[in-house]
C-alpha cells in the first residue's frame, strides 16, 4: 500500500469512525498530500529525520507557527493510525517537538482607564 492510499485509508478512518467534519478531513488530505510530496518516497515510509526537514522547509518559506504545528499534528495523527493498525512498527513523529507559537502581549489599560480604576 502507498502512501497515497494509506492517507485515504486514514481519512476513511477518520470519517467512519471520528466523526470529522469535511472541512478537517479537506485540511487533513491537504496537509498530509503536501507532506507526502515532499518527501522523496512518500510519507508513510518517512523516517523523523525526514518529517523534520519537511518542518524546516515549510518554516523557512515562511508559514506560520500555527500553521506548521497544523500541519505536525495531521502528520502525527496520520503516523499514530499507522501504527495502531499494524502498517508501521514506529511513529517518526513521537521524537519532534511542535513548533513554538509566539504569546500575544497583554493588552494594557489606557492612562483614562487607569485613572478610573483608582478613583
Amino acid at each position: 500500500m502507498n502512501s497515497a492510499a494509506r492517507i485515504e485509508a486514514f481519512l476513511e478512518m477518520m470519517s467512519a469512525e471520528r466523526g470529522a467534519a469535511e472541512n478537517t478531513l479537506s485540511s487533513y488530505r491537504r496537509d498530509l498530500e503536501d507532506a507526502s510530496g515532499a518527501i522523496d518516497g512518500g510519507l508513510a515510509g518517512a523516517a523523523a529525520a525526514d518529517i523534520r526537514a519537511y518542518l524546516d522547509d515549510i518554516a523557512a518559506r515562511g508559514f506560520a507557527a500555527t500553521s506548521q504545528a497544523r500541519k505536525l499534528s495531521a502528520i502525527r495523527q496520520f503516523f499514530k493510525f499507522l501504527y495502531a493498525e499494524g502498517l508501521r512498527g514506529d511513529d517518526p513523529t513521537g521524537t519532534l517537538d511542535s513548533p513554538k507559537k509566539g504569546r500575544p502581549l497583554p493588552k494594557t489599560m489606557s492612562e483614562a482607564d487607569t485613572g478610573r480604576l483608582i478613583d
